[in-house]
């Protein structure tokens, strides 16, 4: 019988410093295909261009809050940057909302994202967690925005996560500004489909969706 104790005895391979190029090459193939596809669904540069314009004024508009994607925080509450700026941690709710309108060509005024956030209806995030409903100030979930629901994964091309311990509160503001940028702006979204979920994560694949009229 094996001893299960004895894991120091089994010899696995560490993953090779270079990966074969075939491989890389036909991932980085995969995105651009899916890029080109008639069935990718695409934004607009029109819709694209006034979305940008939209976050860019709500960035500048201190008195909004900016949503910042970070678990270990309490989705919904607010949070003061030493700069006084009011940061609400949330999920990746609001990137999915945005991504939602924007397939639809509609781009909201920033009157609208000021009533948004007055009248609790920007989503922040998927669901509600028991221990955070008391600490919640927004409570908008995602609901009838979901891409999920309609077979979609939600995928970013540069990376959103701050990948820091530090306080929200004490992070570079304008770290959090980019991270804000990132989140929300759909020039940095692209779908797949669910079931090809784990592949808008892979870097040669999003190389190719990213470089789809490159050869």
């Amino acid at each position: 019988m094996y001893d299960l104790t004895e894991t120091n005895k089994i010899n696995l391979p560490t993953t090779p410093d270079t990966l074969p190029k075939e491989i890389s090459d036909t991932i980085r193939e995969l995105g651009r295909m899916w890029a080109t596809s008639d069935l990718c669904p695409t934004i607009s540069q029109e819709t694209a261009t006034s979305w940008s314009k939209l976050i860019e004024a709500w960035a500048a508009e201190p008195t909004l809050p900016l949503l910042i994607r970070k678990g270990s925080s309490i989705r919904g509450s607010e949070i003061i940057h030493r700069t006084g700026r009011i940061l609400i941690p949330c999920d990746n709710s609001p990137a999915q909302w945005a991504c939602y309108l924007a397939l639809q060509g509609i781009t909201p005024t920033l009157e609208e994202i000021k009533y948004g956030f007055k009248n609790d209806s920007i989503p922040i995030s998927f669901a509600h967690k028991v221990r955070e409903k008391e600490l919640r100030k927004y409570h908008c979930t995602l609901g009838k925005f979901s891409v999920n629901r309609l077979g979609w994964k939600l995928c970013h091309i540069k990376p959103i996560g701050l990948k820091s311990r530090t306080s929200l509160s004490d992070i570079e503001i304008n770290k959090l500004l980019q991270a804000f940028n990132d989140l929300l702006n759909p020039e940095n979204h692209f779908l797949i489909p669910i079931q090809w979920s784990g592949l808008g994560e892979v870097p040669e694949f999003i190389e190719g969706y990213t470089n789809r009229n490159k050869k």
